[in-house]
C-alpha cells in the first residue's frame, strides 16, 4: 500500500510539472506574441541636412556681411543680395531699411519688414511675433511663388528684424514646401553669420 501511495504521489507530482511546464510555455509564447504585436513609433523625421556655409558675402556700401551656403547662386533682386538654392526651393535675402517713427519698437520692426517685403509675392506677416536673442524680433510670413506660367505654389518664411540706430536689418529666408521643414535651421544659421558694423 505504501508503494501504491508513493507510485500515486509520484504521478501526481509529474503530471502537476507537466501541467506547469505546458502553463508557463502557453504564458511565453502569449508574451512572445504580445511582444511581436507591439512596435514602436518611428522615430521623428529629421530636417534634410543644410548645406555649410561656406563663405560670406559683404554688402557693397558696407552696411552688413552674411554667411553664404554652399552652392548657393547670388544674384540681386530689388537691390539687395539674393540667395538662392540651386532647385530654387530655399533663398534667402538681408534688406535694410528706415526705422519708422511714432510706432512701439516692435510695432517700427514689423511696419518695417510689411513695407520692405509686403509689394512681393503674397506677402503676409504673420502675428506670432517673438523676442530673438540678441535683440530683435522673429516674423513668420506666408506668401505663394510665381514662376513663368506655371501657377503660383505656397511659400512660408521667416524673417529677423534688428534695429541699429535709425535702419532695420532684416534677414528673410522663404522655402517652397519641400524646403519648409528646413527654415527653423536656415535662420538660426544664418542670423548666427549677420553682422553690422
Amino acid at each position: 500500500m505504501g508503494r501504491l501511495a508513493r507510485r500515486t504521489g509520484l504521478l501526481f507530482l509529474a503530471i502537476v510539472a507537466i501541467l506547469v511546464s505546458f502553463s508557463l510555455a502557453q504564458a511565453g509564447s502569449i508574451v512572445k506574441n504580445h511582444a511581436l504585436a507591439q512596435t514602436n513609433a518611428p522615430p521623428p523625421a529629421l530636417a534634410p541636412a543644410l548645406p555649410m556655409v561656406s563663405g560670406s558675402f559683404a554688402d557693397p556700401q558696407g552696411r552688413f556681411q552674411i554667411g553664404i551656403f554652399e552652392g548657393y547662386s547670388v544674384s540681386s533682386a530689388g537691390g539687395n543680395p539674393l540667395f538662392q538654392a540651386a532647385d530654387g526651393s530655399l533663398a534667402y535675402t538681408v534688406a535694410v531699411a528706415p526705422l519708422p517713427s511714432a510706432l512701439t519698437p516692435e510695432a517700427a520692426l514689423v511696419a518695417a519688414a510689411e513695407s520692405t517685403f509686403g509689394a512681393g509675392e503674397g506677402f503676409v506677416a504673420g502675428d506670432d511675433v517673438q523676442p530673438i536673442p540678441g535683440g530683435g524680433i522673429r516674423i513668420n510670413w506666408t506668401g505663394r511663388l510665381s514662376q513663368g506660367a506655371a501657377p503660383p505654389q505656397p511659400i512660408t518664411g521667416k524673417i529677423f528684424a534688428r534695429q541699429r540706430g535709425e535702419s532695420v536689418f532684416l534677414l528673410l529666408v522663404a522655402a517652397t514646401q519641400t524646403a519648409e521643414p528646413q527654415l527653423s535651421d536656415a535662420i538660426n544659421a544664418l542670423g548666427g553669420t549677420l553682422t553690422v558694423p
